[in-house]
Order: C-alpha cells, then sequence, then structure tokens
C-alpha cells in the first residue's frame, strides 16, 4: 500500500484528473448523454455500458456511437449534453452528492492544503463541465488551477494537459504528484514525466494498470 503522507514529503504540487478519480460523475454525464441522443432518435442505454467507454471523451463515445452523425453534430450534441449535465448538478440534492465523492478526499484535500501544496485538477472534460462539477461538490476552494480540455490543443491521452498543468503551477515533473484512474488519463500522465498513482475506487476494472495503484483517499 502506497503511503501518501510519505511520498508527498518529495512533492510540490498535486494534480488531479476529474472524473473517476476525485468525483465519479460518470452516471450522471451518461445519464445527460441519453436525454440528447433520445431527442435525435438514438435508443442507447448509455448508462449500462458505461464499462465499454471507461475514460473515453464524448467526442469518442459519440463517434463510436452515432457514427453517422457529422462532426458539427457531434459539436452541438456535446454543448446540448452539457447544459442537460448542469441541470442536473444542480438538482441534485444535498444528501446525495457524497456518494459521487472518493472516499477520503476533503481530509487529504486539507492536509495538502496545511502542507502547502500546490493543487490542480486537470480533466478532458469541457472548461464549464470542470468549473461546475467542482462547485457543485465543493472542491473548488481547495484547488488553485482547473483545466479543463479548451486549456491546451491536444487532449489525453496525449501529455500537453499535464505538461501545461505543471508548467502553471512552476512545479517541474520530478516534484509532481498526478492522481488519475483510466487507461487513457495513465498514459497521459505516465508521459508527462511525473509520479503517478492510480485511483480504483470508482474504475470499471479490477486490471492492474499501474505499479502504483490505491483504492481512495483515506490515509
Amino acid at each position: 500500500m502506497t503511503d501518501l503522507k510519505a511520498l508527498l514529503h518529495h512533492h510540490e504540487a498535486v494534480i488531479f484528473d476529474m472524473d473517476g478519480t476525485i468525483v465519479n460523475t460518470e452516471p450522471l454525464h451518461a445519464k445527460a448523454a441519453v436525454i440528447v441522443l433520445k431527442s435525435r432518435g438514438y435508443d442507447i442505454d448509455l448508462e449500462a455500458c458505461l464499462d465499454q467507454f471507461y475514460g473515453m471523451t464524448d467526442t469518442a463515445v459519440l463517434k463510436m456511437t452515432c457514427p453517422e452523425l457529422s462532426d458539427a453534430e457531434v459539436e452541438t450534441a456535446i454543448a446540448e449534453k452539457n447544459q442537460h449535465l448542469l441541470q442536473l448538478f444542480q438538482a441534485l440534492p444535498s444528501h446525495e452528492k457524497n456518494q459521487y465523492i472518493t472516499p477520503g478526499l476533503f481530509d487529504f484535500l486539507t492536509y495538502l492544503k496545511k502542507q502547502g501544496k500546490s493543487i490542480a485538477v486537470v480533466s478532458a472534460s469541457e472548461d464549464i463541465v470542470v468549473e461546475k462539477t467542482l462547485e457543485c461538490f465543493s472542491i473548488t476552494s481547495f484547488v488553485d488551477l482547473q483545466m479543463g480540455r479548451g486549456q491546451t490543443v491536444l487532449t489525453k491521452p496525449h501529455p500537453e494537459p499535464y505538461i501545461e498543468g505543471m508548467k502553471r503551477l512552476k512545479s517541474p515533473p520530478e516534484k509532481t504528484l498526478i492522481f488519475e484512474d483510466s487507461p487513457t488519463g495513465l498514459k497521459s500522465a505516465l508521459a508527462s514525466g511525473a509520479n503517478v498513482i492510480r485511483i480504483t475506487g470508482f474504475a470499471h476494472s479490477d486490471e492492474v494498470l499501474h505499479s502504483h495503484e490505491i483504492k481512495n483517499f483515506l490515509f
């Protein structure tokens, strides 16, 4: 088991992926996407096949499930999906929010702040989705930097999002610790040169994808 406190002594910055790493919002993304697809005549139960699309971007999912849609139609559908997602966030009762949070997250974030570590969230979701997700689950106040896919030209699995995040935090790779969950995100994080830990609490597979894996942020 990885000793988080001991590991943190060697790092100046901690970067978190968002969906599946600190919050399990994939079911809400799927529910919003189903609404949009049904409005276009597609009856696809995305909520029942989350494993198949684990870690994939909205664009990749739509191109796979609805190959006949043009690039412009895909972008329009994603924008509509995000609006429905934000509505789901607004309607989510406070007492239900905890079930989406990775156990131990807030105690861990509080510890990081007390230790003077820089904290960032780097996600492949759109910027507005990152902003509203962090607001919905009361994570914003802990974060020094938040980045969605609009902040870089390339997105995960390319390492550019994490490289840019480290640049903005002024933290070199050897002093940066990244938490990820999916195969796509891990590929991006590992290629950035930073130290990486995989969070498996909401993973859609028991397969070991990385030598350093922990279930949650309890320590």
